[in-house]
């Protein structure tokens, strides 16, 4: 019995704490857009949100993946709605009568939008996307959200509408203890719950607050009627019939041209709710230690949010605070959603002739706290995570939101991260590795003597691998190291562009590409590209004169076989091809071996015919004597991958040999072809010279394999030279 009277209490308390910060949340949201011209409708608006919050948890308690997440309306979206509210009652277009009902058409259509975009985005499974967001623009729409909760706070507390150029002349027109005291327990509010975290540290100075601000009016002798004209409380209201609320004249006062033309400011809400919902998800799902389904949650908010809309309420998603909190207090599940919806359709209820006696300073204490919370947050302490280009994007969208607004700053502050973003990417060199035939080979496997060749003649064909994304930031050093290729006094005959690691490219680049063709051209060097996408080669051949004949080639290692076949075959034009080493010390073997057939025998392969399989044990090496092979791998869908080729003089199966492993590849014979079998392992008892020898060359082939490739990586990266 006393665990569940325990346990009573603490659903109680907790549920009376999440409750009135709900709805002293959603009346301070209300009241940042029903401010100065229009801090009359105040009471109006304010019931509104509170049955749309209401409807809001609702949906989100049962919808969420996250049990226990509370669905509210934010400061955010709720400071550009207040923004374009001011910018809709100052335009002098409205009539008074008419103001009120279109302001409450923009929050609703705010709603409707936000909802629909965010549940779309949720059946298109488009939360990854948002993550391209910039950080540092991230951060600095919540430092300007802070500044704009600020003079929110201000704007409540003065019944004026507050911005950067006229701050001080209402700082000197207003009386200092209608906004000074509550703006500095807002800062003061916002450095103890830095310092010192609690779970208990807002609602305990909200409650503080209210009793001084009570004790202070009962010392003083102020009466409650007092209090109200002198504007210490949030009202008085605009007196309307309730029942009216939703009638058709109404509607009709609506001019609908003023939220047509907010469009900006609705596509802002949108966007600010599309992305607060992925963090807020992220961000709780993280504190709770539990999985979530992003999507799911993202269509959650959406029908929150479509849910409120036509009960006039405000945009929202997941509130972290409220949610932690009621987690902490240990109340779970639905509950959490159904007080702070219970709540909320109270205060409603009850109606707004009772908020009007609330303290207008506690509204803009709450604001003010999140405001200096997000400033010091965003402005001050985000400098040791972000770099100083970084840190002057979000100090600049604060500027730009101060002086100009709030969407222009989140636009310009957008253009001038990635405006960062490619100067620093121009930097990167996308020209991964620098290569040529004289170490860099293709995947035929040839003799020793062919290679030798190779190393004197190969440095007439230079390969550049190319990397990342070619633009007009990038593209220059492609055509300088193309250009310095083409300038230099080398025999270069052949350039080779392998667009393996190439993720995209712009026309600036394709441009580029094009005139280092028609430069290669006049300096009789044949160029070929490797290893592009088919989009990639389109785009490419789009761009290139239709008189031009370009290469392509699927692959590097098939223009480096083609390029190696030709170079070879003009060195054989100027001196008899020699006797590959590895055959003339086989030939000794089949002289010191030969009454032992079994051990050394030369077999003959048909066009398409096994060698070996994988897996099988590697128990004998083989030296190719004629045709071609290959060497193949499994690759995805059950196909098979070509790897390496093999030719006259070439060693098979020597690693897995040596390394006692399985073979790691099925050889195919590509071309009618004979390889001579060496069993090693019975030859393992015999001392011959011959043996000696092969052991010997097999092992100088692999070393030779091992330094070109250790000589091709140490160029593509020199700084592990």
């Amino acid at each position: 019995m006393k665990v569940l009277l325990v346990r009573l209490l603490q659903w109680s308390v907790g549920g009376v704490v999440i409750g009135v910060m709900a709805v002293t949340l959603t009346i301070a949201f209300a009241a940042l857009i029903y401010t100065g011209p229009l801090a009359q409708y105040l009471g109006e608006g304010a019931n509104f949100a509170l049955l749309g919050a209401a409807i809001m948890a609702l949906v989100g308690t049962f919808a969420y993946s996250i049990r226990g997440a509370i669905a509210n309306p934010q400061d955010s979206t709720a400071v550009v709605l207040g923004s374009a509210a001011i910018g809709i009652a100052a335009s002098g277009s409205v009539p008074p009568d008419a103001l009120f009902p279109t302001v409450l058409a923009l929050t609703v259509a705010a709603c409707l939008v936000a909802g629909a975009s965010v549940f779309l985005a949720g059946i298109l499974r488009l939360g990854a996307m948002v993550r391209y967001t910039p950080y540092p623009v991230t951060a600095g729409f919540l430092a300007a959200t802070g500044y704009l909760l600020v003079m929110g706070a201000m704007s409540i507390v003065t019944r004026e509408s507050v911005t950067l150029f006229n701050l001080f002349n209402v700082i000197g027109s207003a009386p200092l203890f209608h906004w000074l005291p509550w703006i500095a327990a807002g800062l003061a509010l916002a450095i103890i719950a830095n310092r010192v975290p609690g779970d208990f540290t807002l609602p305990a100075a909200l409650g503080l607050a209210a009793l001084g601000f009570f004790g202070f009016l009962a010392i003083r002798g102020i009466s409650l009627d007092t209090a109200l004209a002198q504007g210490l409380l949030l009202g008085p209201f605009h007196e309307t019939d309730p029942a009216g609320a939703h009638s058709w004249q109404l509607i009709q006062r609506i001019h609908w041209t003023e939220v047509v033309g907010a469009a900006p400011a609705l596509a802002a809400v949108a966007g600010l709710a599309l992305l607060g919902s992925l963090l807020n998800t992220t961000g709780l799902a993280i504190i709770f230690q539990l999985k979530t389904d992003t999507d799911r949650d993202m269509r959650a908010t959406g029908l929150a949010n479509l849910a409120s809309a036509p009960l006039g309420g405000l945009p929202g998603y997941i509130i972290l605070g409220e949610s932690i909190l009621a987690r902490r207090m240990g109340i779970s599940g639905h509950a959490p959603g159904l007080f702070a919806a219970v709540a909320c359709a109270a205060a409603a209820i009850v109606g707004t002739e009772y908020v009007a006696y609330a303290p207008a300073g506690l509204m803009a204490m709450v604001v003010a706290y999140l405001g200096f919370d997000l400033l010091g947050t965003w402005v001050l302490s985000s400098r040791r995570r972000l770099s100083q280009y970084e840190h002057a994007i979000v100090l600049f969208i604060v500027l730009v939101t101060a002086t100009f607004g709030f969407l222009e700053a989140l636009a310009l502050g957008t253009l001038t991260a990635a405006a960062i973003f490619v100067f620093a990417y121009a930097k990167t060199d996308v020209v991964r590795a620098r290569s040529t035939l004289a170490f860099r080979r293709s995947w035929m496997e040839r003799s020793d003597e062919d290679v030798r060749q190779l190393s004197q003649v190969g440095h007439a064909c230079v390969v550049l691998e190319l990397s990342g994304f070619l633009f007009f930031g990038t593209a220059d050093k492609v055509a300088r190291q193309a250009s310095a290729e083409l300038g230099s006094d080398s025999d270069l005959r052949f350039l080779i562009f392998d667009f393996g690691r190439v993720t995209g490219l712009d026309a600036s680049a394709s441009v580029s590409l094009v005139e280092i063709v028609r430069a290669s051209r006049e300096a009789g060097v044949e160029m070929s590209f490797c290893g592009m996408s088919p989009e990639l080669e389109h785009q490419l051949r789009l761009a290139m004169p239709r008189q031009q004949d370009l290469r392509f080639n699927g692959t590097i290692y098939a223009e480096l076989e083609r390029i190696e076949d030709l170079l070879l075959t003009e060195s054989c034009m100027t001196r008899p091809a020699p006797t590959p080493r590895l055959l003339r010390v086989v030939q000794c073997l089949e002289e010191d071996f030969a009454g032992c057939q079994d051990i050394i025998r030369r077999v003959s392969l048909q066009a398409g015919q096994e060698l070996l399989e994988i897996g099988a044990a590697s128990t004998e090496l083989y030296v190719v004597s004629g045709g071609q092979l290959r060497a193949e791998v499994p690759s995805d869908g059950g196909s098979r991958q070509i790897v390496a080729k093999f030719r006259t003089g070439a060693l098979i199966g020597e690693v897995a040999h040596y390394a006692g492993e399985p073979r790691t590849a099925w050889i195919v014979a590509e071309t009618a072809s004979e390889v001579i079998r060496v069993d090693l392992g019975e030859m393992e008892p015999s001392r011959s010279a011959s043996l000696l020898e092969f052991h010997k060359a097999s092992a100088e082939a692999m070393a030779r394999r091992i330094m070109r490739m250790t000589e091709y990586n140490r160029r593509a990266d020199p700084g592990k030279g």
